[in-house]
């Protein structure tokens, strides 16, 4: 019988050896370089990075966003969300034209006109879900219904938002408007305080707060008591933000999170807003003003970020009745209502009706 000479097997063993070995060497530099360039430990991808650009101070109109924040509730989603104060609408508008990963919060009068101007701009959700504009007076002065504006001087800051609520609440309750005397101002709380007009035209958050935080009493008339629903300001991203909708979605979520854990418990969230705002404000102050916006952040029967899309249909006809806009906006690209569905279907529980 001839013998099987071993070498050949031998070979072909080694061959094979070889090759498996240089496999595992492929394999293991390839796993260890996936390790080594991960950009966290654990394999995590790196937080979304974005800049809150507000049109406002930080105060407690941002409570939710300082809770979202120091909560954790941005991280747990993978975003991280740096928040910037602003003096008006033109600081967030013009911060998110030259930033893609900026969010800015406006008036929806101040982003239609924006949008209408050129800039390539797009609300996905409601800041407020009703608009926080009132007329405010100093105690002596009587304002009681409509009517009681006629002869006064009505203050407010130049721009389309208050315009807009004033001229609308003039017509649907049949004012003269020969009998009214409107005054844009550069500082309408200052001009109140010192008698050189008689109501102010301003925001519950802004004005509403200021005259509260230097303890001066005052009065108010709300547009909403009397058939003006304005839509209220809007958060809003350029264009191409919107491909990175499912973080913008996260947002909705963090943010609705954290309102809810800031009227959860006012005796932990309430510190945390105090310590978190631009001008100092006493506790009971920021209890107070959380209460008063409560219903323009979520009125009865609506949601968290909520946009009525009807307001916005008026809102844009209103603007082009009074040649505030350049051209006619496309609302279809303009605002995305869509953002808004998924983060309701897909996270419910925080985003649910308040039914109270």
């Amino acid at each position: 019988m001839k013998r099987v000479r071993p070498k050949a097997y031998t070979a072909r063993f080694t061959s094979r050896g070889v090759a498996g070995f240089s496999l595992a060497c492929v394999l293991a530099a390839f796993i260890f370089m996936s390790l080594t360039s991960s950009p966290s430990q654990g394999g995590e991808l790196p937080a979304a990075e974005y800049t809150l650009q507000l049109n406002r101070a930080i105060s407690p109109a941002s409570g939710g966003t300082i809770l979202a924040a120091s909560d954790g509730l941005f991280t747990r989603a993978g975003l991280s969300v740096r928040v910037v104060a602003g003096s008006g609408d033109a600081d967030a508008i013009g911060a998110v034209a030259v930033d893609e990963n900026t969010i800015g919060i406006a008036s929806a009068a101040a982003f239609l006109k924006a949008r209408s101007e050129g800039l390539a701009i797009v609300a996905f959700a409601g800041c407020y879900a009703a608009s926080p504009v009132e007329f405010f007076t100093l105690p002596d002065t009587t304002l009681l219904r409509p009517s009681d504006l006629e002869g006064k001087r009505i203050g407010y800051k130049r721009g389309p938002e208050l315009s807009v609520v004033l001229y609308e609440f003039v017509a649907k309750n049949s004012l003269a408007q020969s009998k009214l005397l409107p005054i844009e101002s550069e500082d309408p709380l200052q001009d109140l305080l010192d008698r050189r007009i008689d109501v102010l035209l301003g925001r519950l958050d802004i004005e509403g707060q200021e005259l509260a935080r230097r303890n001066i009493g005052y009065k108010t008339l709300s547009p909403a008591s009397y058939g003006v629903r304005a839509a209220g300001p809007v958060y809003f991203v350029q264009e191409r933000t919107l491909g990175k909708r499912r973080s913008l979605e996260k947002f909705v979520i963090a943010t609705a999170a954290g309102w809810n854990a800031a009227y959860a418990d006012y005796e932990r969230t309430i510190p945390i807003i105090a310590n978190s705002i631009d001008t100092p404000l006493s506790r009971p102050l920021i209890a107070r003003l959380m209460d008063a916006q409560r219903g323009f952040l979520r009125p009865y029967g609506t949601r968290f970020g909520e946009l009525d899309e009807r307001r916005i249909h008026v809102l844009h006809a209103q603007l082009l009745q009074r040649r505030l806009l350049q051209e006619t906006v496309d609302l279809t690209r303009a605002v995305n209502y869509d953002i808004l569905k998924e983060a309701y279907r897909s996270e419910a529980n925080n985003l649910s009706r308040d039914e109270r």
